[in-house]
């Protein structure tokens, strides 16, 4: 009850007035449903679990001069089991800059532009189906041939119980012409102490960078072919010993192909094992697949487009993982539908 007041006061105390002035209101209403089921049960790296749930996503915007938009809105998560209506409400609230060649957002917004360039090394899939929304910063240049990402994602505010945490990132995409291109991602993540500290607690730093040169191809039928493959390079330390960093490398390679509504995603991480810190602090401060905890991790995605289209896309799919010479299922399907403008 006290949330839908709240509600309603930024309605009428910051979008009201708008009606007056003659700015140009924008609405924009996004549902997101995911169930995926793991069966994980026998891997050493990571657990076995059904996650499954729906997003609903309104906003309402205020604009001028076609380029600057003030966007406000909510983040309401229902997990499917639970025994209450709403589990998780964020509130969103952020400045959109948009032109031909530029992308701006500051405040509380949706991951959707960032989250499109990382594959789940970086971000699991939990990150994207529990905390969609970002806190911070983020910047596109370019466009769909050539680009570069920069953002910033404030993920922990200090407390008593909390740990101060921070990511910064970078990616971007250069095509060199309509088949060959090149790519990288990377991100910094911060993870500090609380306040008061505790004598346990120690700065941890995380790095991830990905660089990667690739053949892609498309046509009528076939909507994707695309090969690729670099290096995934990274830097783990607790600054309590500071001598003792660990720097892992290895060899990453993708190959994906979509015949119609048919397709096929794959991932292969071969090289040094990585989250040397995972016993001690485990998902805090990896968000990584804990798959990369081996030397070698095969993943294989096969999909079939339910419904797509610019307003929904549906797609059910069975993902399998070669880790410690085991093949593990998981079994998924996605939704996502958008109406506004």
């Amino acid at each position: 009850m006290y949330k839908m007041r709240l509600l309603k006061i930024i309605f009428l105390f910051v979008f009201f007035p708008v009606f007056l002035m003659g700015q140009k209101i924008t609405f924009k209403q996004e549902l997101d449903f995911f169930f995926d089921n793991t069966e994980f049960a026998r891997s050493a790296y990571t657990t076995d679990q059904t996650m499954a749930g729906v997003h609903l996503r309104p906003e309402i915007g205020m604009g001028w001069d076609k380029k600057h938009t003030i966007f406000g809105g909510v983040d309401f998560l229902k997990k499917f089991g639970s025994n209450v209506a709403v589990d998780k409400t964020t509130l969103i609230a952020y400045y959109q800059y948009k032109d031909e060649k530029t992308l701006f957002q500051a405040g509380s917004f949706t991951k959707n532009e960032l989250l499109s360039d990382y594959s789940n090394f970086f971000f699991q899939d939990s990150v994207k189906y529990f905390r969609p929304t970002m806190n911070g910063l983020f910047l596109k240049k370019g466009n769909d041939k050539r680009n570069i990402k920069l953002w910033l994602d404030w993920t922990g505010l200090q407390s008593a119980t909390l740990r101060e945490s921070f990511f910064i990132g970078a990616s971007g995409n250069n095509d060199f012409n309509k088949n060959f291109f090149a790519d990288f991602q990377m991100y910094v993540y911060h993870f500090a102490g609380t306040q008061p500290a505790m004598y346990d607690q120690h700065v941890c730093d995380n790095i991830l960078a990905q660089a990667s040169l690739g053949y892609k191809y498309s046509d009528k039928d076939w909507n994707k072919v695309l090969v690729s493959g670099g290096i995934l390079a990274g830097f783990e330390r607790n600054r309590k010993y500071m001598n003792d960093a660990y720097m892992p490398i290895g060899f990453v390679g993708k190959a994906d192909a979509e015949y119609k509504k048919w397709g096929t995603e794959n991932l292969i991480y071969a090289g040094q094992p990585r989250m040397k810190l995972y016993s001690e602090l485990g998902n805090e401060f990896y968000w990584g697949n804990p798959f990369l905890r081996g030397n070698f991790y095969w993943q294989n995605k096969l999909y079939w487009n339910v419904i797509k289209n610019r307003k929904v896309t549906g797609q059910l799919s069975l993902r399998n993982h070669y880790s410690q010479g085991k093949i593990y299922f998981e079994q998924l399907f996605t939704l996502s539908a958008s109406i506004g403008n």
